[in-house]
């Protein structure tokens, strides 16, 4: 018998500015927007290697993968959420790119030839072990979450052993630890070169850095990137978060055909043209290939795929009196 893609309580979720998805559990572990940035921020080798630390359930390293065709080995040490990413692996056919290994990143030398990566990744824990006020309840999370099992001091020294000579280190933190982390940077021979701070709203106070170190670097050229602000006052992302979660090129459509025999069909897609296109070739939905041919009855614009799904959704629960209503109302 197949053993099934999800656990008790998991969930996929997808980065819509790509097709990677990710399984999570919010009892267990889930990603969030310090992942993302941090996948986005660095100067991407075109091939090499590229190791991710601190990995949880995978999705900085395979958010990265659609970044550049080096190959990725990602580590952690829950056996739980090393088990997630691989499935995630697995989900997204990466196999052959990316790579998860269960183990301390202490040990990471034994899985990756010393001097040789070309970048490291890391979403470490950002609190130090001593910090007992807010720690979570699960022991995944306070291990995620909490300097228990590693720290700021062996991330770096790991990183330098297993850094190529100009090799990257691109970690998100925490700005109250900023002095110590370019500190301890330095102690390893990691130059700072990339920092961005980022603000929740342009009126509060940062509560994420960036931070992108060269091994035996020059001390020279540090550069301080403009803010980067992920909400405006309303609560939308701005633009450039934007961007990031959906894409440069997000448009997408919540569709209705009107097929030969009568019957309506919903989709959504981002080409509505190149959709149509394939449901007439009889290359789309099982539905439409015996209702042959289709026309466009309907359509609406979205800002991304998530919320053309949503309205398709909530569409197809229309009776088809109330949908012809919907459409007659709204192309008037």
């Amino acid at each position: 018998m197949k053993t099934p893609l999800l656990k008790k309580k998991e969930r996929i979720d997808q980065l819509f500015s790509t097709d990677v998805k990710i399984i999570q559990n919010k009892d267990v572990f889930s990603y969030s927007i310090d992942s993302v940035l941090l996948s986005r921020f660095p100067k991407f080798p075109s091939k090499g290697l590229i190791v991710d630390l601190c990995s949880g359930n995978g999705a900085v390293g395979l958010f990265a993968s659609t970044k550049t065709k080096a190959k990725i080995v990602e580590i952690e040490i829950q056996k739980r959420l090393a088990d997630m990413g691989q499935r995630s692996i697995e989900l997204n056919q990466l196999q052959n790119q990316v790579s998860m290994i269960n183990d301390d990143l202490k040990n990471l030398m034994t899985h990756v030839p010393r001097s040789k990566v070309d970048l490291i990744l890391c979403n470490p824990p950002y609190f130090k072990a001593s910090e007992t006020s807010k720690k979570n309840a699960s022991r995944h999370y306070l291990l995620a979450r909490h300097e228990i099992t590693t720290n700021l001091d062996e991330i770096c020294r790991i990183s330098q052993q297993a850094l190529k000579t100009k090799g990257r280190l691109a970690i998100v933190h925490r700005p109250d630890r900023f002095l110590e982390i370019i500190d301890t940077l330095k102690k390893y021979k990691l130059a700072p070169k990339r920092i961005q701070f980022v603000y929740p709203k342009a009126n509060k106070d940062a509560n994420m850095l960036l931070i992108e170190a060269i091994k035996d670097g020059s001390p020279d050229g540090m550069k301080f990137l403009p803010p980067l602000i992920v909400h405006k006052d309303n609560g939308d992302y701005t633009d450039e978060i934007h961007h990031i979660y959906f894409g440069k090129n997000h448009r997408a459509y919540m569709y209705v055909l009107e097929c030969a025999d009568g019957s309506l069909y919903t989709g959504y897609t981002t080409d509505l043209d190149k959709r149509l296109a394939t449901h007439n070739a009889s290359k789309g939905a099982k539905y439409t290939k015996s209702r042959l041919p289709v026309k466009l009855l309907y359509h609406e614009t979205f800002n991304h795929k998530n919320a053309a799904m949503s309205a398709e959704a909530k569409f197809k629960r229309k009776t088809r009196q109330e949908k012809l209503d919907y459409i007659a109302k709204h192309t008037k």
